[in-house]
């Protein structure tokens, strides 16, 4: 199987920050490690909410089937480590990666189909705050599937695109990314 680091933008609009910087993020892996990366955003796919069925806890697997979350999914799954990438939308991830998060309570029933261990970075985007709660979402999702947290990347930016002329922003990405080639 291939060896790759897949990025995941939680974010609603395309090349917007969040987009940026974890592509920025990929790039740097792949420069230092060589590693093959991918990038995807939720917003791509097709994602419905939980529907809070419970089938899932009967059947072992998510029992909605007319939507693209397993696509995205099984890339989480054969992926050797991910960088997570969202912004801040009242103190927590957006909705449709929100929903993506919901839609794996499917392992609550058999965390042991999630691969311990996998190698996490979380990168917050956001005008002015709310990272504690966003980055605690975030954080409680993979950590309870046993992934391990190598580190965390707060950005501070609004404007569509403005982080690419913010030098210090970009730094606390390249440090997330030089933590996270460390322990790959």
């Amino acid at each position: 199987m291939e060896k790759y680091v897949l990025g995941i933008s939680g974010s609603p609009r395309k090349d917007g920050n969040t987009d940026i910087v974890v592509k920025y993020a990929l790039d740097e892996i792949k420069n230092q490690k060589g590693i093959n990366t991918k990038f995807i955003r939720v917003a791509d796919f097709n994602i419905k909410p939980c529907a809070g069925c419970r089938g899932c806890m009967k059947e072992m697997k998510c029992v909605i089937e007319d939507d693209e979350f397993h696509q995205v999914f099984d890339e989480v799954m054969n992926a050797t480590g991910l960088i997570l990438g969202a912004p801040v939308y009242w103190n927590s991830p957006p909705g449709v990666m929100k929903n993506f998060i919901d839609r794996t309570h499917t392992f609550y029933a058999c965390p042991d189909k999630f691969p311990s261990g996998k190698k996490v970075g979380i990168i917050s985007v956001s005008a002015g705050g709310g990272f504690t709660t966003h980055e605690n979402i975030m954080q409680s999702w993979i950590g309870y599937y046993g992934g391990e947290i190598i580190g965390k990347a707060r950005v501070y930016s609004r404007e569509k695109g403005e982080v690419k002329n913010k030098p210090a922003q970009l730094e606390n990405v390249k440090i997330l990314a030089d933590d996270f080639c460390k322990h790959l």
